[in-house]
């Protein structure tokens, strides 16, 4: 089933936050620098485009690398990164809101 944009916006939202959150309390600097850089992007989001745009390039860090999505040693961070990369997949397919519909 395909989210409406803003049920993805979201919900991409509130894992980010999670990731950050975990990040924290794991005292895990590059995922915290992920976390960050999520967020920058996140802010820029204006419509299904740049939410799409913005999901292809973060699902890049699951290529490896410092504060990607892999290599992840707790169950904390499991949860955050898994909750993240199926956020960013489902972005991938939004659906238009309904104001967004006509346009």
């Amino acid at each position: 089933m395909r989210l409406r944009y803003s049920a993805a916006l979201a919900e991409l939202h509130a894992a980010v936050e999670e990731l950050a959150a975990a990040a924290a309390e794991m005292q895990d600097e590059p995922r915290a620098y992920t976390a960050r850089w999520l967020a920058r992007n996140l802010a820029q989001v204006a419509d299904g485009d740049d939410l799409r745009a913005c999901a292809r390039e973060a699902l890049g860090l699951y290529r490896g690398g410092m504060g990607s999505f892999q290599d992840v040693g707790d169950a904390v961070t499991d949860h955050a990164v898994t909750r993240l990369r199926r956020a960013l997949h489902a972005a991938l397919d939004t659906a238009p809101d309904p104001a967004q519909e006509g346009i």
